[in-house]
């Protein structure tokens, strides 16, 4: 009998594993609030702003923005573009930027070591510029 309780007890720990695709349980992620009230673009954050890596490494950035009472808002994804340089070489192409069309977001890669930045522009009625410093080891 004592068999039967540990068995039963085993598939009832199992059975939301399975169902949930074996990652376990993962709680559902807050959906982001916009300011309907006051739409008008202040400025821009790349996140992460600051982040250090290694040669051939990928990071995703992401660009949010803010209007003047510092509440996220939304932009027209057509109109926001990203680049990306090293400060050392203004010339020098020594990275990937993969950028999916009409996204917040950007996977950067260094191909060599030094000081990058990876920018994002807004082209609305004001250009708008943030940017994120990457020190590559």
């Amino acid at each position: 009998m004592k068999k039967v309780y540990i068995v039963l007890f085993i598939f009832m720990f199992l059975i939301p594993i399975f169902l949930t695709g074996c990652d376990g349980f993962s709680p559902l992620m807050p959906e982001e609030i916009y300011d309907e009230e006051n739409p008008v673009l202040e400025y821009l954050k790349v996140l992460p702003s600051s982040v250090e890596m290694t040669v051939n490494q990928s990071k995703k950035f992401e660009v949010k923005a803010y209007n003047s009472e510092d509440k996220l808002i939304k932009i027209n994804i057509s109109q926001l573009k990203w680049f990306a340089k090293k400060k050392e070489c203004l010339v020098c192409v020594s990275w990937k930027l993969s950028t999916t069309q009409n996204s917040f977001q950007t996977t950067f890669t260094p191909l060599d070591t030094g000081s990058y930045e990876v920018w994002a522009k807004y082209e609305g009625t004001e250009n708008k510029w943030s940017k994120a410093d990457v020190e590559v080891n």
